[in-house]
């Protein structure tokens, strides 16, 4: 037997192997931004506050709302093996009528040390057993201000369906002269708009008609949400989402 000829094709065969067995690293672009908690130990999340969890990447950062409270703190995270490793949590003190959800979440939290991708728009975080604690989606994509010019119609406010009726509401954006016009089913909004970094969106200015509705409490909603805008995004269905100033959703709109 030559055995020159056959060390050398065992230790190619030998490379072979390590390369098709060896996990790729996820790269930590992959965690970035924000994301919906969509279920929790397997149980679908079914409240209107939608929890997030967000993780800033260069700062190592965590933050996010989980139902009531916000939330933030650190976080390391091992691309090669997919660990993932919480800090301590710093939390605001907000007493809220249902604290079940969030509780639920940092309990969960407190086992996590894993994170696994089904794809880009879809993760879970894991236990030591690679076993999923949370599922969560990606909430939003980040655009450029041209991206959300036009009309969209309302679809929710703070959560809440809007109502069916004769008259849609809807947000009209005039990115190039910065202004925005809105329709709540009774009066008109008029006013300036301005985005900056990290799709930052400050609606300022604001002018509104004074007609007097049998029915002012959908309108009531849709203008408070306009005047709480601070952020905007796309999320994986294409909707518009605005965003409060402590990253809550208060509106959702569609083409």
């Amino acid at each position: 037997m030559n055995w020159k000829i056959f060390f050398i094709a065992l230790t190619g065969a030998a490379l072979l192997t390590s390369c098709q067995t060896a996990r790729q690293a996820t790269p930590s672009s992959m965690v970035e931004g924000e994301w919906k908690i969509t279920e929790v130990n397997g149980s679908a999340i079914k409240a209107q506050s939608s929890p997030y969890i967000g993780f800033n990447t260069q700062e190592k950062r965590v933050y996010g709302n989980f139902g009531c409270n916000r939330i933030s703190g650190s976080f390391d995270f091992n691309g090669k093996n997919e660990q993932i490793e919480f800090g301590q949590m710093l939390s605001t003190m907000m007493a809220c009528p249902d604290m079940e959800l969030e509780q639920s979440i940092l309990q969960e939290l407190n086992s996590v040390e894993c994170i696994k991708f089904s794809d880009n728009e879809h993760v879970a975080l894991c236990d030591k057993n690679r076993n999923p604690l949370i599922q969560m989606e990606r909430r939003f994509h980040t655009v450029p201000l041209s991206d959300i010019d036009g009309k969209w119609r309302i679809v929710s406010v703070f959560g809440e369906n809007m109502p069916v009726s004769d008259q849609t509401p809807y947000v009209n954006f005039d990115t190039v002269n910065s202004c925005i016009s809105a329709f709540a089913g009774c009066n008109h909004l008029s006013g300036s708009i301005k985005s900056g970094e990290k799709n930052t969106l400050i609606i300022s200015n604001a002018a509104t008609t004074m007609m007097a509705c049998p029915d002012m409490s959908t309108e009531e909603n849709v203008f408070t949400a306009l005047e709480q805008v601070s952020g905007f995004g796309i999320s994986p269905d294409e909707s518009l989402l605005l965003f409060s100033d402590g990253g809550n959703e208060v509106m959702k709109l569609k083409r």
